[in-house]
Formats: structure tokens, C-alpha cells, sequence
């Protein structure tokens, strides 16, 4: 059973954010998924020379990039001055990993 929002998900990733490729489903069997199907994505997305898998693996790569920005403490990331900000304005210690 698909929870009400893995539509949605799945959208985002594939159509508006280009990280994933898209599956064929068959809405009449359940939202079932061939097992070649499963195949030809997951060979997408390992490097098999398709164009949609190298555009996913390239959008996925920037966003690692933009995720680990966020937390850096060398670049002033976003989450990590954040965080920062809340341990000394309750009189923690500074921020370390």
C-alpha cells in the first residue's frame, strides 16, 4: 500500500528536481513495477550511458554538495550558524564535530 504521499515524492524527484528516473507503473495491477522495468532504472542510474541517469547522478551530486554546505563549519553553513546561534544563547559550548 503506497502512502499519500509517495506520489507526490516521486514527482518532486523525478519531474521538478531531476534526482531520480522515472518507472513505468501499471495502475491497474497496484502500481506495479516490472522487474525489467526496475532493471532498466537502476542500469540508468549506475552508469549504463543513459542520458536521463547521468543528468539524475549529476543533480544528485550537486545537492550532496548543497546538503553538506549547510553544515560546514569552515563555509558558515546555514544550519551550522544556526545551531550555533541556539547553543550560545543557552550558554552551551561552541559547535565541534
Amino acid at each position: 500500500m503506497l502512502y499519500a504521499e509517495q506520489h507526490l515524492n516521486t514527482f518532486e524527484l523525478v519531474a521538478d528536481i531531476g534526482m531520480a528516473v522515472p518507472l513505468k507503473v501499471d495502475r491497474k495491477r497496484d502500481n506495479f513495477v516490472e522487474a525489467a522495468e526496475l532493471e532498466r532504472a537502476v542500469r540508468s542510474l549506475m552508469g549504463s550511458g543513459s542520458e536521463e541517469g547521468r543528468k539524475a547522478r549529476e543533480k544528485a551530486a550537486e545537492m550532496k554538495a548543497v546538503c553538506r554546505n549547510t553544515v560546514e563549519p569552515e563555509d558558515g553553513g546555514s544550519s551550522h550558524a544556526a545551531l550555533q546561534i541556539i547553543m550560545d544563547n543557552n550558554g552551551l559550548d561552541s559547535c565541534s564535530y
